[in-house]
């Protein structure tokens, strides 16, 4: 008998059979002797749609709402329903014996594994593979360490009642305030989806609202002589330094450069150590990326994927955790060895395998280890050839993840801290006829945050400076020049590259990473070429606009501030969406017309805050909500908890929620609606703009600096409810990295859209005999409008694509088609637009994975 191995991708199926020695042939599924090796595509089933359920929920009414199934069914995803064929057969054969739960160790892949297995009616037994890596090594250790699939039957049951919650909220919040905003403009809702546009929602009102106020600094560029460069400090008293106008701070610049010489007062030097920072999980690589090259948190995680799956040089990305077990620890001399072949990492490899290699207790830590461990490379061999193979992102993806993994190996950096009092001397009798401090206004509070006069002499100013030691990790991270020898924005870097912070003061950063020359109390200063005294016109900033890097650390970090200690530690944990959906959260945000990208910038549209501002259920966007279930289902996946229990506290919420929003008065019309889920367009809108508002609508994948733009919009109900259903997780592979899934299309018709009168016909005139005209030649066809802007011929698709026919050449971007590199030999194209429908690079990936 056969034991069947059911994966997520054909790529993990072809990892496996070649590991296992099973022949990499067969349509749809790799059959050996002793193992039959199939696949998903990601995902094949999913919960049926509402119109499933019942007659009237086929139509977008209130008599038909709340929704709430006595059961959930599943039905097979029609894009992929040939390969699903494959895996329901193979799953209903006589002569398997059990079958090897293999799609991705969590609880996404759980799902993905028990909803095939439901739809298929097996009853075998389930054993589960559960590894971080695709390495041969990593796949035998599994297999030879199979566990019980009843061990994951509480994980499966959290899955299942998180997407049937999903389900329940998100389908009823999206009719119900579609409906009650007039039915003529598709709002969808989601249990994350919602308060993550609120954060954003929220952060734009703060803008709106802040209003800047000018203050001033005075500011002392001083020489110590010696040859060493100037340096800055500032003027502070009583730990302020900001005047609230200019006069007095131009009264202490008057009288302290009329003064004698400034003097060092004080100096205290202290040793700084900065411990190597944490390992990535996906949301720190994908906030650094973001930072550091402006990628999306998409392209990071399709790129991680790309490298986890078909170059198998980092393990398992999708990963919310930062540390490791130990259980690594024999694997580290092997890794350092692998690691050391690339001439890069050849020295560093060298230090840790000639000393003995210790488990720094900083990262190896196993009960901070959940599904999965950290993202480190794996112990395959770096040498020129493989690395050759990767894209320029992939090897600067990969290149940040190894050398955070070796720095943590290092010893902490140190660094001496410097601060210095400088005393001026001014007279007092320069404080004459200085004009008074300005009173408060009448029923306004003193400002304790600003300098409303001079302060009476002598004057102090503070210059603070920082000095590297010792490189320790820094070095392996690539910053090996002193703070003095590199720019001030790349100090403030490395100063801070481990850590997530956001929103640092600049000038902070500036003037602590300034490297001081030698000074001594009681040594007398000069004055910089400058002037030495002047005063700094500043003015107060807004809060910055969330970046997708800032975003994705407030998604993480959200519910922090939540009164419940319950709720706060679950929001700790867990925050809003996971590390493998809170890209596609972003993009669903973007796609839907409720957010733009303006270059790095995530900002909210006018129909964004509208949507947000009127909210008859402000428990919507509340990061309270999304709190309370990721406890329950936290619990539930740590096996306590009813799951009937949860659903039926989800019912009831679903019903509160129909009721207060059927309660509420109606709200002014959209100010700027996208087009109706019934297909109505706007009167007098653009193609452009109205496809920038789509909500639902599929997009090309956008750029670093690009604009999102749906490009399909929903034609009837059951295409406003796939639209406004909770979004899959959107890399199901690597090789669908970028969009959103397409509305699939229908034929059917909209019960209930409202029908246009007809337009009278005009009357007929008169034929006459005219001489045959030779045709005009029909211009040329655009390019589809989902791939307006192409790259240049001859430009590698990225990620990278290998040709689907003969698995040899990369495919490269053409004026018309996609082609094979090799195109002397293989003349494969692949048209941008099958069936008057552009294609996306989501369904050229889909097309390179059907098997040939």
């Amino acid at each position: 008998m056969r034991k069947l191995v059911l994966c997520e991708k054909p790529s993990v199926a072809r990892d496996l059979a070649r590991a296992l020695g099973v022949p990499t042939q067969g349509n749809g599924a790799f059959v050996g002797d002793s193992l039959i090796i199939t696949w998903c595509i990601g995902h094949l089933v999913e919960l049926e749609e509402p119109s499933a359920y019942a007659a009237a929920w086929r139509r977008w009414s209130w008599d038909g709402l709340p929704m709430i199934p006595d059961e959930f069914r599943l039905r097979p995803i029609k894009g992929t329903s040939r390969q699903w064929q494959v895996v329901r057969e193979q799953l209903r054969r006589r002569d398997v014996s059990a079958v090897i739960n293999a799609c991705d160790a969590g609880r996404e892949g759980e799902l993905i594994f028990r909803f095939c297995y439901d739809l298929a009616g097996c009853k075998l037994p389930i054993e589960r593979l559960w590894i971080s890596s695709l390495t041969t090594q990593a796949i035998k250790r599994g297999f030879a360490e199979l566990r019980p699939g009843r061990a994951y039957d509480a994980l499966a049951a959290a899955a299942r009642c998180r997407a049937e919650s999903d389900w329940l909220v998100g389908l009823n919040a999206t009719r119900a305030v579609t409906l009650w905003r007039g039915g003529k403009t598709l709002l969808s809702l989601g249990r994350v989806q919602t308060p993550t546009l609120a954060m954003l929602v929220a952060r734009e009102r703060e803008i709106q609202r802040f209003v800047p106020r000018d203050y001033f600094e005075v500011e002392a560029q001083l020489d110590a002589g010696g040859g060493a460069a100037p340096f800055v400090a500032r003027f502070e008293h009583a730990s302020k330094r900001r005047f609230a106008a200019a006069a007095p701070a131009e009264q202490v610049v008057a009288r302290d450069r009329a003064a004698s010489p400034p003097w060092v007062e004080s100096i205290e030097e202290k040793p700084v150590r900065e411990p190597p920072p944490l390992l990535f999980d996906l949301g720190s690589l994908q906030r650094t990326c973001n930072r550091r090259f402006g990628w999306s948190a998409q392209e990071t995680l399709s790129l991680a994927q790309s490298l986890y799956e078909r170059h198998k040089l980092l393990t398992y990305p999708r990963t919310d955790s930062r540390y490791l077990s130990h259980d690594l620890v024999p694997l580290l001399g092997k890794t350092f060895a692998a690691l050391g072949a690339c001439s890069d990492y050849s020295g560093f490899c060298a230090t840790l395998l000639d000393g003995k290699v210790g488990a720094p207790r900083r990262i190896f830590q196993d009960h901070k280890v959940t599904d999965h461990h950290a993202i480190i490379p794996t112990p395959v061999e770096h040498t020129p050839e493989r690395l050759a193979a990767l894209s320029s992102s992939e090897r600067r993806l990969l290149d940040m993840v190894v050398r955070r993994f070796l720095g943590a190996f290092f010893p902490d950096a140190e660094f001496r801290e410097t601060k210095a009092v400088i005393r001026v001397d001014a007279s007092a009798a320069s404080t004459l006829g200085a004009a008074p401090a300005p009173a408060p206004e009448p029923g306004k509070p003193p400002d304790d945050e600003y300098l409303l006069a001079a302060p009476p002499p002598p004057d102090r100013y503070l210059a603070r400076g920082r000095v590297r030691v010792r490189a320790g990790w820094q070095e392996v991270a690539g910053f090996v020049e002193p703070p003095s020898e590199r720019s001030q924005s790349e100090s403030a870097r490395s100063s801070r590259e481990g850590e997530d912070d956001e929103g640092q003061d600049d000038d902070k950063e500036r003037e602590k990473s300034q490297t001081l020359p030698p000074l001594a109390v009681g040594l007398r200063l000069g004055l910089g070429p400058k002037g030495g005294f002047r005063v700094v016109a500043k003015q107060t900033r807004p809060p910055p606009r969330y970046t997708e890097a800032s975003l994705l650390a407030g998604m993480e970090g959200a519910g922090k501030q939540l009164s419940d200690d319950a709720l706060r530690r679950a929001m700790k944990d867990h925050g809003l969406g996971t590390p493998a959906t809170r890209a596609a959260i972003i993009e669903t945000l973007l796609d839907r017309g409720y957010v733009t990208r303006r270059a790095k910038l995530l900002v909210p549209t006018e129909l964004g805050l509208e949507l947000v501002g009127t909210l008859p259920m402000p428990g919507l966007s509340s990061p309270e909500l999304t709190g309370q279930w990721e406890a329950r289902l936290a619990q539930l996946a740590d096996g306590h908890g009813s799951g009937s229990a949860f659903m039926s506290d989800i019912a009831a919420y679903v019903r509160e929620l129909i009721a207060a929003v059927r309660a509420a008065p109606a709200p002014p019309p959209l100010s700027a609606a996208p087009p109706s889920p019934y297909g109505a367009q706007r009167a007098g809108a653009s193609r452009a703009s109205s496809a920038a508002a789509r909500p639902g609508a599929r997009a090309r994948k956008p750029g670093p600096r690009t604009s999102t733009a749906g490009t399909r919009r929903a034609k009837t109900p059951r295409d406003a409810d796939r639209a406004a259903a909770p979004p899959r997780r959107t890399a199901v592979s690597a090789d669908r990295p970028a969009a959103a899934p397409a509305a699939r299309r229908t034929r059917a018709k909209a019960t209930d859209a409202p029908k246009a009168p007809k337009t009278p016909k005009a009357p007929k005139t008169p034929k006459t005999r005219k001489k045959p005209v030779a045709a005009a030649a029909p211009p040329p066809s655009p390019p589809p409008p989902a791939l307006a802007t192409l790259p240049a011929p001859g430009t590698p698709v990225e990620p990278p694509l290998l040709c689907p026919r003969c698995q040899k050449a990369r495919l490269l971007w053409g004026r018309r088609a996609w082609g094979c590199a090799n195109f002397r030999t293989c003349p494969l194209t692949i048209p941008y637009e099958r069936d008057g429908r552009p294609l996306s690079q989501a369904d050229l990936r889909l097309v390179c994975q059907q098997p040939r």
